[in-house]
């Protein structure tokens, strides 16, 4: 069992999302994995964040000297898992695998394997999981199923194998900084699910339905909504674009998921004499399924088949492996609202970015309207822009007078208008208006100044006018 564990090395280059079109420069970090077993063959797992933005990578197993390049084959950033390939067959020579076992009860004994704090010697801690819920993963945000246990997980440890017995049980991925020996771990169902989403070569993610719901344990709450002793969940918003778009409706009560009756705190029965968040029923299953809810609408019971897909955020959460969005006008430099912009207020973030935009994060829902917000992230000085340069972070609402639904909205108003300047509008009604015909002649200058390569980034360069 020891000779399946591993040590990864990565070496990565993280985007600089305050200058979007260049990157921090490359930087070297150490994690743990586990050989194991797939459709494909023989393979590395590990979680996500150890190969994040990563530029080379290489694995060594315990008991052996060699170092071998690997591949990132598939990576489950919302689950935090990452398959590796090794080229070199000689890497995976008498390598027993290490199968995957059953979720074990709580209070049951389990080991952690791993390279703690980059050591070269593989380390072997032992505790008890002590709790098992639904919880925001830091990779992601994202709210899947995860395992709570007293043995030390520190820094290298990250992507080790957690075994009982001879099996692995799940996945060391974060540990808790304001407690002591409090660790978390990716238990085998979440795996489960990621090695069989990556059976076709491609990871679809965790389905989500896109509602927001509010409790609904006050019986006078449940007697307003004609619903007597049923419980379930009161819906209070549905994100455009999301599963349950056009399905479900905003004051629907959402009474039973996939056949399991939804309490009136949002649970579920799981386990014996355990109660999980009721999103727990719809992460088992994949992306493309179709499950039926039950709901109570305007005093009538009905059944609904909802197809599943990915979330539908207004703010995406953190992005990794691509680099990021930017379009270029004038020296003003557009971007969307994301997480990671929002961290470029540093380890506070949440405290010091702005209200206003923080809220967005927060509470903002999708809409028709509304897909995506544009942030005026800063102006690069030039003649162009005269008036302008102590603009940033402004939240841009309208071009020309027409409210944007997102980013490549706001750049095909600038690029089909004919009109002479260009007008952009914030939220808060501060105006910026441009001369297209100088923004245009200013552009080379402006890109060579900043040393910006090009006016927009990769994934903009189809959306110019046509």
């Amino acid at each position: 069992m020891l000779g399946s564990v591993v040590k990864v090395l990565t070496v990565s280059d993280e985007p600089d999302y305050e200058q979007p079109w260049q990157t921090k420069g490359p930087q070297g970090a150490t994690g743990s994995g586990a050989v194991i077993r797939t459709q494909r063959g023989l393979r590395v797992l590990t979680n996500a964040h150890v190969v994040q933005n990563q530029v080379y990578v290489e694995v060594k197993r315990h008991g052996r000297a060699e170092k071998y390049a690997a591949t990132v084959e598939g990576v489950g950033h919302e689950c935090d898992l990452a398959i590796l390939d090794v080229t070199d067959r000689d890497f995976f020579r008498r390598a027993e695998p290490l199968p995957l076992g059953r979720l074990p009860a709580l209070s049951a004994r389990v080991s952690v394997l791993g390279y703690p704090i980059g050591g070269e010697r593989l380390s072997v801690t032992q505790g008890v999981l002590s709790r098992i819920e639904m919880t925001p993963y830091s990779q992601s945000q994202t709210v899947l199923l995860a395992g709570q246990i007293d043995a030390a997980i520190n820094s290298g440890n990250s992507g080790g194998p957690v075994v009982r017995g001879d099996r692995l049980v799940g996945i060391a991925f974060e540990s808790l900084e304001e407690g002591e020996n409090i660790g978390y771990i990716i238990p085998v169902p979440v795996v489960r699910h990621f090695l069989q989403d990556m059976e076709n070569g491609v990871f679809e993610g965790f389905p989500n339905l896109g509602v927001s719901v509010q409790s609904l344990e006050s019986p006078i709450h449940r007697r307003a909504l004609g619903i007597g002793d049923r419980h379930g969940v009161l819906i209070t918003s549905v994100a455009f674009g999301s599963s349950a778009w056009s399905r479900l409706e905003r004051n629907d009560v959402l009474l039973e998921v996939d056949g399991v009756h939804v309490a009136a705190d949002g649970t579920v029965t799981y386990r014996r004499n355990a109660r999980m968040d009721y999103r727990y029923v719809v992460t088992r299953r994949h992306v493309g399924d179709t499950i039926s809810v039950k709901i109570w609408r305007q005093g009538k019971r009905f059944d609904v088949e909802i197809p599943l897909g990915p979330p539908a955020y207004l703010v995406s959460e953190d992005r990794y492996d691509v680099k990021p969005t930017y379009y270029l006008f004038g020296g003003l430099l557009f971007v969307p609202l994301t997480r990671d912009y929002l961290k470029t207020w540093g380890s506070q973030w949440w405290q010091i970015a702005p209200h206003s935009l923080l809220h967005h994060y927060e509470s903002g829902v999708r809409t028709a309207k509304r897909q995506e917000v544009v942030i005026l992230q800063k102006v690069l000085a030039d003649t162009v822009n005269r008036g302008y340069h102590q603009f940033e972070s402004l939240e841009i609402v309208r071009v020309q007078g027409k409210p944007i639904r997102n980013l490549k909205d706001l750049i095909r108003i600038v690029e089909r208008s004919r009109a002479e300047l260009v007008t952009f509008e914030s939220a808060q009604g501060i105006q910026l208006v441009l001369d297209r015909a100088e923004a245009a002649t200013r552009r080379n200058a402006i890109l060579t100044r900043f040393g910006v390569p090009e006016d927009r980034s990769s994934d903009l360069r189809g959306d110019a006018a046509g």
